[in-house]
């Protein structure tokens, strides 16, 4: 909401990264060179799809080759509950993007199938296929769904990972 952070806040130890909308990254070549600096995490966000985001982190990550990049939420491969046609193409070429890792989270925002949600298990195995296992990081999307299932959730993206990482 800043726009801008303070200096003061990447240099805060609790905190561990930036959230950020695609449409502020183009603004972002002086945080995104702090942030570089300082070891910290940029979490973008996928408000406007997969494509906008693209284009905006790689030409960041031109700008700045170091930053660490984390991209949750299975890489946002449904808008709407709808397949967004250039995930696949995007998740390529954003792997190319060193330092850059993949959460397998918020499994119920974009399944259309109620737990366990296989239709998105396919997401989560694909990117552990590209980005391999250790490139993966087993999330939630607490406290958007109900507290009482976080360790269902928790235990079903870590046998996703397990599971696709014994074909790796």
């Amino acid at each position: 909401d800043q726009r801008q952070p303070s200096q003061d806040v990447l240099q805060n130890d609790a905190v561990m990264g930036l959230r950020v909308r695609t449409t502020d990254l183009h603004q972002l070549q002086d945080v995104a060179t702090r942030l570089e600096t300082s070891g910290k995490w940029l979490v973008p966000h996928a408000e406007n799809g997969i494509g906008p985001l693209r284009k905006e982190l790689l030409a960041l990550a031109g700008r700045a080759p170091d930053l660490r990049i984390y991209l949750p939420h299975l890489v946002w491969p449904r808008q709407n509950k709808i397949d967004t046609g250039e995930w696949e193409a995007a998740v390529s070429e954003l792997h190319e993007i060193p330092g850059t890792v993949v959460g397998i989270s918020a499994l119920a925002h974009f399944s259309r199938e109620p737990f366990p949600h296989p239709d998105v298990e396919v997401f989560a195995a694909r990117l552990i296929e590209i980005f391999g296992p250790a490139s993966i990081v087993v999330a939630s999307d607490y406290p958007m769904f109900e507290k009482t299932l976080y360790t269902r959730y928790m235990q079903l993206a870590q046998a996703w990972v397990r599971r696709a990482d014994a074909k790796w």
